[in-house]
């Protein structure tokens, strides 16, 4: 009998275990997890269009986000995520922390999303009108293309800042001003701002006035200052920019038909002196969302009619140290929407300590008249006269929030709800119903904070309803 032997090589042995293990692998492997380079349906998108606010030229955005979903049950791998423009487009993507114009070889998971980053730099034109700046973002999977449209607005704009500025400087509306940081008004010089210009201000910029400012908008063109983040989560944000300080020797300013936004100070007014004449007149002009104070006054004279006041953390007018103030047909509100509050919307008083507990005591003269002061406190108005000056208060016709009980007198309506037509909308305007509707007494006032004429029976507050 002949006996055949068959050996195996450990070789042959090897080979034929490690393509047993990958049968096995793959058999294991989640779905999810395997690519299907044959799958054509594409891919999802959270939006078709990535829209952005109007951008200054040369100031970069902040990043719009975009997820690319995976509605197929296996992996995809994606060729290929570009801008139609290439290298010169003014976008940027980034993904998975890879940054550029094109971007290559990413996969997605079955039933899974990628995150994709865009943002947006644009050339300057010299244009004063807003100009388009579009794209697109191309992605190719297993040869199928798709695309996501790209839309921002440019504006050419004039930049300033750490500068004084020229000495009869003139600022228009044929482009916005971008404060990225502080100016200066020196002495004895002027700036003129126009009807409809447009100031922008950066964190910690302010506009600091030895000489003076004279703003002159009107009710179809207001000038408007406010931070120059333009994104909807800093609409109403108190504390974007620095704000308006008038220093020491200015005098003979103006503020007309002007909307001031989201700084520390709307106005600082620190310009003691020995007359009673206005330092500051402002008119038709409103004040919100202030991380600090809507108006500070320091032994100052001041002069406001039609003035909204609104949304400040401490005081939405606050007098200090003595001076002159007269607000006729203000309104003054502070619901805290923003912060916690402690301090009441107005407070007059004739002394202020210093930091080194120095004392300044001035007389002080203020008058409210046709005047609304109103917030979620118990009382929004302090009047206190420690340092024994002069101190006179004249009022009359106003609505006030208050627990003190001897201003119920001269026509005044004490704790009343006023019945704003939306306070957490910031529309402070008067309800039908209001009780400071036709209640106030013409004080020689003809239009309210929008321009619109005043009847007979004027209302209490910046605002005139008209039924």
């Amino acid at each position: 009998m002949i006996i055949i032997k068959q050996t195996v090589s450990k070789r042959g042995i090897f080979v034929f275990l490690s393509f047993f293990a990958l049968l096995t692998i793959l058999s294991c492997r989640p779905e999810e997890e395997i690519i299907d380079y044959d799958y054509s349906g594409g891919l999802t998108f959270s939006y078709d269009t990535i829209l952005f606010d109007t951008l200054f030229s040369t100031v970069g955005s902040t990043s719009k986000r975009l997820k690319v979903f995976n509605p197929h049950a296996k992996a995809l791998s994606i060729n290929k995520i570009y801008l139609g423009g290439g290298v010169s487009s003014p976008y940027t993507i980034t993904v998975n922390g890879i940054k550029g114009k094109t971007i290559d070889h990413q996969q997605i998971l079955g039933k899974d999303s990628l995150l994709l980053l865009i943002e947006v730099l644009i050339d300057p034109k010299d244009e004063n009108l807003p100009y388009l700046v579009s794209d697109s973002i191309l992605i190719e999977t297993n040869h199928t293309n798709q695309s996501i449209q790209l839309v921002a607005w440019g504006q050419d704009a004039i930049f300033l800042g750490n500068e004084t500025l020229p000495c009869e400087a003139i600022w228009d509306s044929t482009r916005p001003y971008v404060l990225y940081q502080s100016v200066l008004i020196d002495t004895l010089c002027n700036l003129n701002i126009g009807p409809g210009t447009k100031i922008y201000a950066s964190h910690n910029a302010f506009i600091y006035i030895k000489g003076r400012m004279n703003v002159e908008g009107d009710s179809l063109h207001r000038v408007l200052f406010r931070n120059d983040r333009k994104e909807p989560i800093f609409e109403n944000a108190p504390g974007q920019w620095g704000g308006i300080i008038f220093l020491e020797g200015s005098h003979d300013n103006k503020i007309a038909f002007a909307n001031i936004k989201n700084a520390q100070y709307g106005i600082r007014l620190g310009t003691p002196d020995n007359d009673t004449i206005p330092d500051l007149v402002i008119e038709n002009t409103s004040i919100e969302n202030m991380s600090h104070s809507g108006i500070l006054n320091f032994s100052s004279d001041l002069f406001a009619t039609n003035t909204l006041i609104s949304n400040c953390k401490y005081f939405t007018a606050g007098n200090l140290a003595g001076g002159n103030y007269h607000y006729i047909h203000c309104t003054f509100v502070n619901f805290g929407q923003s912060f916690f509050r402690e301090t009441p919307a107005l407070v007059a008083t004739d002394n202020i300590l210093l930091d080194d507990q120095s004392s300044i005591i001035q007389d002080l003269h203020i008058s409210l008249i046709n005047t609304i002061v109103y917030g979620n406190m118990d009382n929004e108005l302090l009047f206190n006269n420690d340092g024994n000056a002069s101190f006179t208060v004249v009022m009359a016709n106003n609505l006030f929030k208050t627990t003190l009980p001897e201003l119920d007198t001269n026509g005044n309506i004490i704790n009343k709800d006023p019945k704003f037509k939306n306070i957490w909308g910031f529309d402070y305007k008067l309800d039908t119903l209001s009780p400071a509707k036709d209640t106030g007494i013409k004080a020689g006032i003809s239009i309210d904070l929008e321009g619109i004429e005043r009847d007979t029976l004027p209302d209490i507050g910046a605002y005139e309803r008209i039924e």
